[in-house]
């Protein structure tokens, strides 16, 4: 019996404890948090519809930080209703004005996965290519500087964006756009291996030049570049002391690109390149997705849009492995075929000279 006593004591004096904690446990709470009450669920503020319209109101006044916060809380308290989908397209917007390009690409990319038969798809496809070829979020702007001296892994990626975006929506607005951003990337690589290849011709080291130049050759023969790389082979080759090199490709040079060599036969270098500021004024703004309106197809006046897209589609930049390998071995010069009243660039052989240093 008293132990029986002692387990009644026992078990009344917790019963007491517990009731006494019940009693005091709120205030408690509230001590400890700060004297707060803490809502246990966060209930939406307003209407979806008030969202919506909060949000591009903010987006008119270029407030783009607020309206992704509505936005966002858009697609938090209402995931299936009527604006879900348009919130999405719409934030991407706001953060690429923002200046947030990788979160942008990411909602893109989200809107990509979640919404792939929506009609309006082929604006995420655009939006994320645009926003990868700004680069991070903490990166440089796009008129800032020469884009051929910048890290080119945002470029490798915005290129592949818009390949599939024309692989798959050829027809979309934003193709023609997409395809122009394309070259220019394109254009980019390869004017970076002409960058290189100047670099080097400063220091006479005129084989590894050569090797800039042939790469070029390689992998960018459809770029920009290519007149300049036939110049740094003439002129390198002519410092090598390989004058019969040397002449085959003034002979390129003097057939198709005649004013890339002076009076006298001497070889003029393009050292200062300017292209790249041109080129991007061609590009549309990107522009908040509107039913209404399009994609603007910026100051671009050259060939017709099937035909930029065709263009672009022909277009492949080296695999990432291609940059490890050594550049081409020859130095022979590519040989002249007559092509109506042009020559263009024919094979390489081989020479007895080793062109494979100075990568």
């Amino acid at each position: 019996m008293q132990a029986v006593g002692n387990t009644f004591i026992k078990l009344s004096s917790i019963t007491l404890l517990a009731l006494s904690v019940n009693l005091v446990g709120c205030q408690t709470f509230k001590n400890l948090t700060g004297g707060k009450d803490v809502d246990a669920v966060v209930t939406a503020e307003k209407s979806e519809q008030a969202y919506y319209n909060d949000a591009i109101a903010q987006i008119d006044k270029g407030r783009y930080t607020q309206a992704v916060e509505d936005l966002t809380n858009l697609r938090t308290f209402y995931p299936t209703g009527q604006y879900a989908e348009q919130a999405l397209l719409d934030m991407m917007y706001a953060q690429y004005e923002s200046g947030k390009y990788e979160t942008a690409a990411a909602s893109a990319e989200q809107f990509i996965r979640l919404y792939p038969s929506n009609p309006q798809v082929s604006y995420a496809y655009y939006v994320r290519g645009v926003a990868n070829m700004q680069g991070s979020s903490e990166g440089l702007k796009l008129f800032k500087l020469n884009q051929a001296e910048r890290d080119t892994a945002y470029y490798r990626i915005a290129f592949a964006n818009f390949q599939e975006l024309l692989n798959k929506y050829p027809n979309s607005p934003y193709a023609s756009d997409a395809a122009q951003r394309m070259t220019f990337i394109y254009n980019q690589f390869a004017e970076s291996e002409m960058s290189a290849a100047n670099w080097y011709i400063e220091r006479e080291a005129y084989v590894a030049a050569v090797n800039r130049a042939k790469w070029v050759f390689q992998y960018y023969p459809l770029s920009e570049s290519v007149p300049d790389a036939i110049t740094v082979l003439a002129y390198s080759h002519e410092k090598l002391g390989l004058t019969d090199l040397a002449k085959e490709y003034k002979t390129l040079l003097q057939i198709n690109y005649p004013n890339m060599l002076s009076a006298d036969g001497r070889v003029k270098l393009n050292t200062k390149r300017e292209r790249s500021l041109v080129n991007k004024l061609t590009f549309g703004q990107l522009s908040r997705f509107n039913k209404d309106t399009t994609v603007s197809t910026g100051n671009y006046s050259g060939a017709t849009k099937t035909q930029v897209i065709r263009n672009a589609t022909q277009l492949r930049l080296p695999s990432d492995n291609a940059a490890n390998t050594a550049a081409p071995s020859s130095t022979s010069p590519l040989r002249l075929t007559n092509d109506n009243s042009r020559v263009r660039l024919g094979a390489v052989e081989t020479d007895s000279i080793d062109m494979t240093d100075g990568n």
